[in-house]
């Protein structure tokens, strides 16, 4: 199905003369490691992979429901393997036991998890090899598996403590060349300000896919509604994709962003006072969240604490843009 399948909606009367509010939720949200591109394990083009994944990405999201990718540049407290202490299995639980460290201090933290046959269920005790950044498992076969650290701890739900800095906002049609070929001033930025200080860093993209529904009530219609912006595109995907993202800027209000902060804001201003003029758009709820919370996805900035949910609501009022707590709606499966 492709985008505006459904846009005879935008000249019908009930729906135009209708006052609506957007709704966002995330459909997906995929990670990158900058660390695993620029410095691969030996023998395998992680930036080549990275990117051909990429490409069959937006070329699904492009032969559906047109959407452009929304991105943090994100930056995580260094986490690695501690290859003093080799892994091991515990003698009674039989639990895979490692360690790790964390941060500049290495601060140091044991991890037992439970290693189980995907297929059977039943827990195993494969052969592991690590090095601080990466660790290898051997089936049976001799077959193996190899994992970044944060692929694998993510997989074991295993927490840190350590969350996920958004440092930087923007939007891209092509993820496979912005912002992964940093070419790009906000991953400077971004090393700047988190270099300053006493703390290592590792750093991250996290690409986001949206779900914008458009939810509104008309009284003198006896007409209720909750429909995807991509399947009508009342509004095109090129400004949808911009809106999103400045709504993102704002909220977050990140330090590396400080500088084009004044021009965003009234940007975002005129996108939302266009909204309400030409679409009856009267303001943007976010409820963005993982169906399985994990630190990664563990978003904060300095505006923002850390959460599993990012739950608000953007609108405009005489100051401008503003954010504000977010709106309820009951939706239900959509």
């Amino acid at each position: 199905m492709s985008r505006g399948f459904f846009n005879f909606i935008n000249t019908t009367p009930a729906y135009a003369e209708s006052k609506k509010d957007w709704y966002v939720e995330l459909l997906s949200c995929t990670y990158t490691w900058f660390d695993a591109i620029i410095d691969p394990v030996e023998g395998f083009d992680v930036a080549g992979m990275t990117r051909q994944y990429l490409k069959e990405l937006r070329k699904g999201v492009r032969n559906s429901l047109d959407k452009h990718f929304v991105y943090y540049l994100v930056s995580r407290v260094k986490v690695r393997f501690n290859i003093r202490k080799k892994p091991r299995y515990g003698y009674l639980n039989k639990k895979l036991i490692f360690h790790i460290e964390i941060g500049r201090q290495r601060t140091q933290r044991k991890c037992t998890v439970e290693l189980r046959d995907q297929k059977t269920g039943k827990m195993i005790h494969p052969e592991i090899e690590i090095t601080d950044r990466y660790i290898t498992i051997y089936n049976e076969a001799g077959d193996k598996t190899t994992m970044s650290i944060y692929d694998f701890l993510s997989f074991c739900g295993i927490e840190t403590g350590v969350n996920s800095e958004v440092q930087y906002v923007g939007y891209t049609k092509n993820p496979a060349e912005r912002p992964l070929n940093r070419d790009h001033r906000g991953f400077g930025d971004m090393l700047h300000w988190t270099s300053r200080g006493d703390e290592d860093y590792d750093y991250f993209i996290f690409y986001n896919l949206f779900k914008v529904l458009s939810v509104g009530v008309n009284p003198r219609a006896m007409f209720n509604f909750v429909v995807a912006n991509a399947m009508t595109d009342e509004v095109t995907v090129e400004d949808e994709g911009l809106i999103l993202e400045k709504v993102l800027i704002k909220y977050f209000d990140t330090k590396p962003q400080d500088l084009n902060k004044a021009r965003e804001s009234s940007e975002l201003s005129n996108r939302l006072e266009l909204l309400a003029t030409r679409h009856r758009i009267q303001s943007i709820t976010f409820d963005l969240s993982m169906a399985l919370p994990n630190e990664l996805f563990r978003f904060y900035s300095r505006q923002v604490q850390p959460t599993d949910r990012h739950h608000f609501t953007c609108l405009i009022d005489q100051s401008g843009a503003q954010i504000v707590p977010a709106k309820s709606f009951d939706l239900g499966p959509v």
